[in-house]
């Protein structure tokens, strides 16, 4: 049986990702980041879930990289999950393959940023639907059509964005280094906000 690492920084702000792998005899790291304990587990296990906050160059806890450039080598030839803003473009730049997001709508506060107009309530019910369609395709060959395919019959503003934000990437995929135009728009409109991302 292929043995699976889910690696979800503890945040209120994506408790509902924690649908995706609950109760599911995963191996769950959600508090110890140190650089060689998370790549030594990741050698240890042949599919890794990556989830939460993130940007192009990797995944973030509350600002800090935990996963960035330098896990590549350990996360090629694996099973991978991303889900976190821009999670597409570190899969792209580093040809990583599998399930990942691009910039994705999670909080009202986004939603306002990337110009869609929907309410809270909206939002809650796009991010429990979604973290069910995943859990229910999780590692799926078709996982991308199948979420896609139950996620889009919210038929909202944030689902139908989000829906534009789903992405699957097989190793027969070139290479591409990826520059997003929603990083820049995103980055812009939080404007002071972009200067504390960690530079690279």
């Amino acid at each position: 049986m292929k043995k699976t690492l889910v690696i979800h920084p503890a945040d209120p702000t994506t408790d509902f990702l924690k649908i995706i792998y609950q109760d599911r005899n995963f191996t769950e790291e959600t508090k110890n980041f140190e650089p060689n304990n998370l790549k030594f587990m990741i050698q240890e296990h042949d599919r890794i879930v990556m989830l939460g906050h993130g940007y192009h160059h990797g995944l973030l806890n509350y600002m800090q990289p935990i996963i960035d450039k330098s896990f590549v080598p350990y996360l090629k030839d694996k099973e991978l999950v991303g889900i976190w803003c821009f999670a597409k473009s570190f899969f792209d730049h580093h040809g990583l393959t599998g399930f990942h997001t691009n910039m994705f709508i999670s909080e009202p506060l986004e939603a306002q940023m990337m110009g869609v107009m929907d309410n809270n309530e909206s939002i809650e019910l796009s991010n429990l639907t979604f973290a069910k369609a995943v859990r229910s395709n999780l590692f799926h060959a078709d996982c991308l059509q199948r979420v896609k395919s139950t996620y889009e019959k919210l038929n909202s503003p944030v689902s139908k964005y989000n829906g534009q934000q789903l992405h699957f990437r097989n190793h027969d995929d070139p290479t591409i280094r990826c520059t997003s135009t929603d990083l820049n728009n995103y980055l812009m409109n939080i404007g002071s906000l972009g200067s504390l991302l960690p530079k690279k």
